[in-house]
């Protein structure tokens, strides 16, 4: 195991190095903070891009997963994409189980990138489209 200070060390580098990437990547983002009963529970980054909207991030404290908090919030994403009649995308891990959420949703992978999928919803059919 891991001394606590080093361990805290080593998970600051992780999250400064996601922060950069995903600062690097999506510049116009909006984060988010998910509360739930007056506690921060989550966070939530979304890009709204010129072509699509884009779930950059969405975490939700480890107590609170499974309870369905996460499935409301994309049910709104996608409520929001489609009254605005845009795409959304987003990147899963192939064996992350949320691609079961995602699915239902109607997100469908449009691309294999090997670890992870490019997960795509179109508006109000949920229907893929080809890859640009």
């Amino acid at each position: 195991a891991w001394e606590p200070v080093a361990r805290e060390k080593l998970l600051q580098i992780q999250i400064d190095g996601q922060r950069s990437s995903y600062q690097a990547q999506f510049p116009n983002a909006q984060h988010g903070i998910i509360m739930l009963d007056d506690r921060a529970i989550g966070r939530l980054l979304v890009d709204r891009g010129v072509d699509f909207d884009t779930l950059v991030d969405i975490v939700i404290v480890k107590d609170r997963r499974g309870a369905g908090v996460g499935t409301w919030i994309l049910r709104a994403l996608c409520t929001e994409a489609d009254l605005t009649n845009r795409r959304m995308r987003l990147h899963v891990q192939g064996n992350n189980r949320a691609r079961n959420l995602y699915a239902r949703l109607g997100f469908h992978k449009i691309e294999d990138l090997e670890v992870v999928w490019l997960m795509e919803r179109l508006p109000n059919t949920g229907e893929r489209v080809a890859a640009p």
